[in-house]
């Protein structure tokens, strides 16, 4: 298994159309999300605009949830998803036109040629194999073999080679890819 501590300090910012975006993971190694190059990325976005249009991002599957204030986001010929705090996560397809309407900062997972998903996770964290990662909501203990203290916005990236279980504190976003 192997298991990276990511913090602010190994994090990425950049700006798109409606605000800034921080990378908080991409992979494969060498992965290059501005030349639509990577297989996952894990980022969180700051929508500084009351009303903004998404990236279009072809063959990208993309998971999304606010992690304050909220939005409305919009795609053509289908009923608006409205999304507060900590949200379900939403599924759509990065081709599809997306409009936005809300100031929020989200949490985002983005998937080219590989399965995942998102969800929210309270106290139990089953992991698969293959990618998995925790997203500190909040200052967060996770028991996994070892003890790990995240602080509010920190990433835990977890490679496992087969299924387990660790303990999680508090609430937190959990993805995984294969």
């Amino acid at each position: 298994m192997r298991i990276l501590h990511l913090t602010e300090t190994d994090y990425k910012v950049g700006l798109w159309s409606g605000g800034s975006t921080t990378e908080l993971f991409i992979w494969p190694e060498g992965a290059d999300y501005g030349k639509r190059e990577f297989t996952l990325r894990v980022s969180s976005a700051r929508v500084d605009l009351e009303e903004s249009d998404f990236t279009p991002l072809t063959g990208v599957t993309r998971y999304i949830t606010p992690l304050s204030g909220g939005f409305t986001l919009t795609h053509p010929g289908v009923s608006p998803v409205v999304m507060g705090p900590l949200a379900q996560p939403y599924r759509f397809s990065g081709e599809i036109p997306t409009h936005c309407v809300g100031k929020a900062t989200d949490f985002n997972l983005m998937l080219k040629g590989a399965q995942g998903e998102m969800a929210l996770c309270h106290e139990v964290w089953q992991l698969r194999p293959g990618f998995n990662c925790l997203y500190a909501v909040e200052d967060t203990a996770v028991e996994l073999g070892d003890g790990y203290t995240l602080k509010a916005g920190e990433l835990l990236v977890v490679f496992a080679e087969e299924a387990c279980t660790a303990q999680v504190s508090t609430k937190a976003i959990v993805c995984f890819a294969a």
